[in-house]
């Protein structure tokens, strides 16, 4: 099965481990291929995208080296993403879906 998700589209983070990913608002920039993913089980469709919003950034873990990383372009998972807008510009994102979660957590997303 292919990507959910085209070159260009808009999307929000969600449900991923590492609490400060969640909510970021990031432009879908290139398709990377299925990659396996630290906190998933098998390969997953893995998306090179940009943060949309001024001071926004993705933090990446790195456990073995110790390593915080924050950048503006970076890796994510089709599944730690919901749309907010396809390539057309017509919004699709329905809020009472995207699920309130806090928490600590010490994942590399």
């Amino acid at each position: 099965m292919g990507p959910q998700f085209n070159e260009g589209e808009i999307a929000i983070t969600t449900k991923t481990k590492f609490s400060e990913n969640r909510g970021k608002v990031v432009r879908l920039k290139e398709y990377l291929g299925r990659r396996y993913w630290p906190e998933c089980e098998g390969p997953e469709h893995v998306w090179l995208v940009e943060c949309l919003c001024g001071d926004s950034y993705l933090y990446y873990l790195y456990p073995h080296e110790r390593d915080l990383t924050r950048t503006y372009v970076g890796q994510m998972p089709e599944r730690f993403m919901k749309r907010i807008s396809t390539e057309s510009g017509q919004g699709v994102l329905d809020l009472h879906e995207i699920p309130v979660e806090v928490g600590d957590s010490d994942a590399s997303v």
